[in-house]
């Protein structure tokens, strides 16, 4: 069926030609470009063109939107990572301040930075990694300059004084964690730390080998917090069949980013679609409890203009204010 013929007119907005950088090709960030980009057609004039370009989903995500080579980014955790971008501080010193920055909200995810060994290495504390020297092989993402969650990473080991390859260890890497977590699985990897908690992956390596969850230590968390605005989490009892709380580093939420020189109505017709067409992305995700769900649904509209690391866009706060969905803020 031609297009113009099931268009609203009552919906659709001015041509357009959008950008969006998301993650490596095969996982969420891509999912969630395609959803935005289908539904954005829809709601824009025939002969609008759509791009999604492949990323980490960290530094050179956020560096492609401040150069204005795509409309939007999608990126992970949804407070720190544009927090530290518009300041230009901690993973982004260096790299240029990104002040322009502006959110139409975020997705959920409930996630953690998580360290877990090998229960056959008898390593039982960070203490035991320091006294032994251990040498770790250690499975982890790549460690490249985009990757904003190997700064992070090496942050937690500073912080708890240990080293990899100075105490013989070595790093094994791959950036999906499909893939990453799998090398202690095959032992190929002694230990992991690593986020994307939710992946079938981790639930199969607590299954197959008896692993260790160290907490990291109070006054190492201490300090990530206080030099690094790194967030305390808690992965709770049970979880990964951890048989305490795992104190670790929240990893959370999906922010949803563009730039604060968007037209004001496209970025209110991309806020109205992600709230509107919200039951579509969501049921890729609910043939999945919610707990293991990639996507920690349901998507609340009351609460996911609130507290990304960037402000919202006027656009988008004009969709949530004349929606009812900022009643009192």
């Amino acid at each position: 069926m031609d297009m113009k013929t099931v268009i609203n007119k009552d919906t659709v907005g001015p041509r357009v030609n959008f950008k969006i950088v998301a993650d490596w090709g095969n996982a969420n960030f891509h999912a969630i470009a395609g959803w935005i980009c289908a539904h954005l057609r829809w709601r824009s004039e025939p002969d609008s063109e759509f791009w999604i370009k492949t990323g980490t989903g960290y530094g050179d995500n956020i560096k492609a939107l401040a150069a204005g080579e795509v409309d939007l980014a999608i990126t992970t955790p949804f407070d720190l990572a544009p927090e530290w971008a518009m300041a230009g501080s901690h993973y982004f010193a260096g790299r240029g301040q990104l002040p322009g920055m502006r959110a139409l909200g975020w997705l959920p995810q409930n996630d953690r930075l998580v360290f877990a060994i090998r229960a056959d290495t008898g390593i039982t504390s960070w203490q035991d990694l320091r006294d032994r020297k251990f040498p770790l092989k250690l499975a982890s993402a790549f460690r490249t300059e985009d990757n904003m969650m190997m700064w992070a990473v090496d942050r937690v080991l500073e912080e708890h004084g240990i080293e990899v390859e100075g105490w013989g260890g070595e790093w094994l890497e791959h950036d999906f964690p499909r893939i990453c977590v799998p090398f202690v699985t095959n032992g190929q990897a002694n230990a992991v730390i690593n986020e994307a908690i939710v992946v079938p992956q981790w639930r199969e390596l607590v299954e197959k080998v008896p692993m260790r969850f160290l907490s990291y230590e109070p006054d190492a968390l201490q300090r990530l917090q206080t030099k690094y605005g790194l967030r305390p989490g808690v992965m709770p009892k049970g979880y990964l069949k951890a048989p305490e709380d795992v104190q670790c580093i929240d990893w959370s939420n999906w922010a949803i980013l563009v730039r604060d020189d968007m037209d004001d109505d496209l970025a209110y017709r991309i806020t109205s679609l992600m709230v509107e067409e919200r039951a579509e992305l969501e049921g890729r995700y609910r043939h999945l409890p919610s707990e293991h769900a990639a996507m920690t649904y349901p998507i609340d509209p009351y609460a996911m203009w609130k507290g990304v690391g960037a402000p919202l866009h006027p656009g988008a706060e004009r969709y949530y204010r004349e929606h009812g969905y900022m009643k009192g803020a």
